[in-house]
Parts: structure tokens; C-alpha cells; sequence
């Protein structure tokens, strides 16, 4: 009686593996291979949340903005004093969120969508230089020695300029449309090159000239 146990135990056993070993060799769905957003799609509750849990690209995007995010708020976190900033990271975080649910309203909505996502990542990589960066180019603005523009270059994705005036700080886009002279962003604030010449529109409507300092 115990011999027909065991061996009913090991002819068990070895179907069991034998399944397993079929279950893992066979290929798995799209939907299994995806690797989900940062966020828990449970609660997934407007048309682009949806679309983004659906979609690999834009999930992968999702997952990226989300470490870029961290990278930049412990930045800040290593800096004294930082709970204002803290808080107003997160509230802009939210904010956009909402902005880029109103790529429901475009066109595209998917390339609406990565869209924000990639702005959005490249925003955050040129504001706490978590990219890589050439060396600041300092102009002088408004014929006046006081008054003076730090630009950088951030090699981020799209490519960005940062722009330091007057205690505030901007970060224009590669305006895709032009020669690479020219760096602009949604709020209308943007920088373009020639020579040694820069004109500069900050904010929206203020236009002035700049020159390299040497």
C-alpha cells in the first residue's frame, strides 16, 4: 500500500513539473510581457491613465518620469531648508499630471501623450542637472554688466537650454523646426543664438538682447 502511494507521490510530481515546465516555455501575451506605470492601475480612472496601462511605450515613459522625479526630489531633500520646495515640487507634479491628461482632447492623444512625458522628463533633468551639461555660457544683457543671462546646454531628451536671470530660471526646448538656434517652451519664453547675439523673450511679451561675455 505505501509502494502505490509513493509512486502515485512521484508520478504526481513529475506531471507537475512537467506542466510547469510547458507553462514556461510557452510565449506569453503582450499583456503579460508589460511591465505596468509607476502607478496602480486599479485605480486608473481617466482616459489617458487607462491608455497609459495599456500602453508598453507610454508605461516605460511613466516608470522613467517616476525615477527622474525621485533623483530630483533627493536632490532637494540633501539641501537645508527645503520643505517649501518640496511641497511645490509635488504640487507641479500633480499639476501636470492634469495637463497631460488633456491630451484626451488631441488628435493624437498617444503622441500628445509621450509628448508631455518626455518635456516633462527633460525639464526636470535640466532644472537639477541629473544629465550631463556643458559649461555655462554667461551673456550680458541689456548693455548693462549687472544684468546677466547664465545659459547651459543639458544634454536631455529632447535638448534644453536653462536659463538663469534675475533669480528665476526657465528651461526652453529645441525647437525641432528650426536650425538649433532656437529653445523655447510652452509658458513663451525663449532663447535664440547667433554669434555671439542672443534674443531672449522672458516672459512672454519682454524681449531683450543679450551678448557673450568673453
Amino acid at each position: 500500500m505505501r509502494a502505490l502511494i509513493r509512486t502515485g507521490l512521484l508520478t504526481f510530481l513529475a506531471l507537475s513539473l512537467t506542466q510547469a515546465a510547458h507553462a514556461a516555455s510557452e510565449p506569453k501575451t503582450p499583456a503579460e510581457n508589460m511591465a505596468g506605470p509607476s502607478f496602480d492601475c486599479a485605480t486608473a480612472r481617466h482616459a489617458i491613465e487607462e491608455m497609459v496601462c495599456g500602453d508598453p511605450d507610454l508605461a516605460e515613459l511613466d516608470v522613467k518620469l517616476a525615477g527622474v522625479f525621485e533623483s530630483a526630489l533627493k536632490k532637494v531633500e540633501a539641501m537645508p531648508n527645503t520643505a517649501p520646495e518640496i511641497r511645490h515640487m509635488k504640487a507641479y507634479e500633480l499639476r501636470w499630471s492634469r495637463e497631460r491628461n488633456e491630451c484626451a482632447r488631441s488628435k493624437d492623444a498617444k503622441e500628445c501623450t509621450a509628448d508631455s512625458y518626455r518635456y516633462r522628463i527633460a525639464d526636470l533633468q535640466a532644472r537639477f542637472f541629473l544629465v550631463k551639461s556643458k559649461a555655462p555660457a554667461v551673456y550680458m544683457c541689456r548693455n548693462n554688466p549687472k544684468n546677466e543671462l547664465i545659459v547651459t546646454r543639458v544634454e536631455s531628451d529632447p535638448e534644453t537650454v536653462r536659463l538663469d536671470h534675475a533669480g528665476k530660471t526657465a528651461i526652453t526646448f529645441k525647437d525641432d523646426n528650426g536650425d538649433g538656434k532656437r529653445f523655447e517652451n510652452p509658458q513663451g519664453v525663449s532663447f535664440e543664438v547667433e554669434g555671439d547675439m542672443a534674443l531672449v523673450n522672458w516672459p512672454k511679451g519682454n524681449e531683450f538682447e543679450c551678448v557673450l561675455r568673453r
